[in-house]
């Protein structure tokens, strides 16, 4: 273990350890060039010369280093020196998600979701980058101080490109174990939602699912075991939400989620409608292999499962030579049938299938007069054709949608970007063509001919061809009747009606809603301003009606990312984030907020929350000193003083004016500012005489 004060690289300092695992240690540290605390997992000595754990300290580093993302805990540096191999990662303060769930016990189900989102869009981002993390669980999973979720420990990720499988031996934890892990098969990025899917169970009843005595016996239960439903244990949980945790924990990775992306999709649903039937489950044609495994297959998981931890299982289970003999049968029962056996009575059970089919196929077609001579077969090649085309008259039968329509204006006359205008304000859009010896280098065409005359009807969103052309002599009247029209935008409605009746132009009004563009001001006009049109010409002014409205929802109880969410939902910004502690709220979750709920705001307010720190623990920090040196001269008194000092701060915690050599030794307790290190300084007749080094614990009151 590092002590604190240590170095790596001239430039992280060791400040304390906070955290273990089975191959490493975690370090809060202090980057002395960027001037930012950091995590440094550090590979525990033990392991620093097995090549194979090495090489796994190095896949993490690798892995997680291409991947930035909120939900994941980024990777700053890595290396080696002297022996020590170190991985420098971003500083998630807070605590894993199982020291959460055993500290507050099972999630409420809106924070289970919250937390489930925030995991799913960690793996989406490391699936998209070609990575499956393959050991997903609460404790690789950090709950910051801001309700935010980190996903860490890449440790045994291995890229989803090439041709690589998992292994012989099984990865991950055997409790959040996918099947096809537990069997030392291919994992993908579904292997990673059942685990996920394992550790929602988690979060949503306080407990996995499936637990036992040995690592071999819980792999046996994730291959062949039903999950218990959660609403069994808590009928609280959303029905949605189980129907999400079963879907992600199908044996057969057919039947899950095939991507991280589809759950989230799923997840955000489940407040919107909490008895929804909108989690679909692909069947399986022939789910039988799924449940019964042979002999082959029990002695691979028993294969797989080698390590530390299975050879801790067999030290185990030595004094329990009775029960494992019983377990050894039960193992027997599952690999009873002869494999010859099976697949004779698997091609028996195909071929009477097969013969039922022809059967049934028979008899209705015979119903149908399928079988009879030619005579028929106009009737029958009739009848089938009715049988078979009627679904699909069914299935592609729709209302059709309405369509709207406008009228066509008359661009003869104008210019290019005039008719362009014109035309987008309608909502059509303009093919344009030009006469022989002209082209779109010319700066002077007009608009010629047009495929629809004026007041036709013409659907919205069409294409209309428009033919451009030079000016001649019949034109000049025309262009004497165009006019320039102004730019209104930013006037108020008053002046910028003035300005277009002035210029010869009507006008047309249309009001919106706002954020930027004060009430009773022209937001946008059709057409722009500086476009040429007819002397008369119709333009569209749209006037602000100010900053919209909307209702401010109630954020009590929620984590800041579900909160910002909410808000964001409605028009609605998080404002100030503070902290205060509370007894009744859980930590990070929010215990009142700025503006009530149900209050009409304008949209983009700020809305400030307070986020619970938990229930205030009160400690005070005790120290003591033991002076045995005696600093008088035989006979002699005086007075003596103990200052005890932490940095700026002092006090005095012992102060007498008449002492002698007999008060000695001196065995002082005090109570400082701080919890660690301090200097005790002893004055004796207003000098100081010596300096003690003291060490203060932090007491809980």
């Amino acid at each position: 273990m590092l002590e604190r004060g240590f170095f790596i690289n001239n430039r992280y300092e060791i400040l304390s350890r906070v955290g273990a695992g089975g191959m490493s240690d975690v370090y809060k540290a202090k980057d002395h060039k960027l001037n930012r605390n950091v995590a440094i997992k550090v590979l525990k000595n033990e392991f620093s010369k097995d090549k194979n754990f090495v090489s796994k300290f190095r896949v993490e580093a690798q892995s997680a280093a291409s991947l930035i993302h909120p939900n994941i805990v980024n990777i700053y540096d890595a290396g080696n020196e002297e022996g020590i191999h170190y991985i420098v990662m971003e500083l998630a303060e807070g605590m894993t998600l199982k020291r959460y769930i055993r500290r507050y016990g099972r999630l409420s189900a809106r924070e289970t979701v919250d937390f489930a989102i925030q995991i799913a869009s960690g793996l989406q981002a490391a699936h998209e980058h070609h990575i499956i993390h393959r050991d997903i669980k609460p404790q690789n999973i950090l709950v910051s101080d801001s309700g935010t979720i980190k996903v860490t420990d890449f440790g045994i990720a291995r890229a989803a490109t090439g041709d690589d499988t998992i292994s012989s031996s099984a990865m991950g934890s055997v409790r959040y174990l996918s099947p096809e892990q537990a069997r030392g098969g291919y994992a993908d990025e579904r292997s990673d939602i059942y685990s996920l899917g394992i550790t929602i169970y988690e979060m949503a009843t306080g407990k996995v699912p499936f637990d036992g005595e040995n690592t071999v016996a819980i792999a046996l239960m994730h291959l062949r075991d039903e999950i218990t439903p959660p609403r069994c244990y808590f009928p609280d949980i959303p029905s949605s939400l189980e129907k999400i945790i079963l879907k992600c924990t199908m044996k057969q990775p057919e039947q899950r989620y095939q991507s991280a992306a589809e759950l989230i999709l799923d997840l955000q649903k489940v407040f919107l409608s909490p008895d929804g039937n909108y989690v679909y489950v692909n069947p399986l044609v022939d789910d039988s292999p799924t449940i019964q495994r042979n002999t082959e297959d029990i002695e691979k998981i028993r294969k797989s499962l080698t390590g530390t931890e299975r050879k801790r299982d067999v030290e185990k289970n030595r004094s329990r030579a009775e029960e494992e003999g019983d377990e050894e049968e039960d193992y027997k029962d599952d690999a009873s049938m002869n494999p010859k056996l099976e697949k004779l009575i698997l091609v028996i059970t195909i071929v009477f299938g097969v013969l039922v089919a022809c059967i049934v196929f028979y008899l209705v077609g015979n119903s149908l007069h399928l079988f009879r001579t030619s005579s028929n077969k106009g009737t029958t090649q009739a009848a089938v054709e009715t049988t078979t085309e009627a679904p699909k008259e069914a299935t592609t039968a729709s209302k059709p949608e309405e369509t709207k329509y406008t009228k066509m204006p008359n661009l003869i006359g104008l210019t290019k970007n005039a008719a362009e205008d014109e035309m987008k304000a309608l909502g059509l859009k303009a093919d344009f063509a030009y006469e022989d010896g002209s082209s779109s280098a010319d700066s002077d065409l007009i608009v010629k001919k047009q495929q629809y005359n004026k007041g036709d009807a013409v659907a919205i969103d069409s294409t209309v061809k428009i033919t451009l052309g030079k000016k001649d002599s019949a034109d000049a009247t025309t262009t004497a009747e165009k006019v320039e029209v102004p730019a209104m935008v930013n006037y108020t409605e008053k002046k910028a009606e003035k300005e277009l009746t002035k210029a010869g132009l009507k006008v047309k009004k249309a009001y919106a809603t706002s954020d930027t563009v004060k009430e009773g001001y022209v937001i946008k006009q059709s057409p722009k301003g500086g476009t040429i049109v007819n002397k008369g010409f119709a333009v569209t002014i749209t006037i602000s009606k100010g900053v919209g409205k909307t209702t401010v929802p109630s954020l009590i109880g929620v984590s800041q990312s579900v909160a910002e969410r909410e808000l964001n939902q409605v028009g609605l910004k998080l404002g100030t984030v503070s902290y205060d502690y509370s007894g009744e709220v859980g930590v990070g979750d929010v215990i009142s907020q700025g503006i009530e709920s149900g209050t009409s705001v304008d949209k983009g307010t700020k809305v400030s929350i307070v986020l619970s720190l938990g229930e205030q623990e009160s400690y005070r920090y005790e120290g003591s000193v033991n002076i045995e040196e005696q600093p008088f001269d035989e006979g002699a008194s005086g007075s003596v003083k103990l200052v005890l000092k932490q940095d700026s701060w002092e006090s005095t915690i012992y102060s007498k004016s008449s002492v002698s050599n007999d008060d000695f030794p001196l065995n002082i307790t005090f109570e400082g500012d701080r919890e660690g290190g301090g200097t005790v300084i002893m004055y004796v007749n207003g000098k100081q005489y010596n300096t003690y080094s003291v060490n203060l614990s932090a007491i809980s009151d």
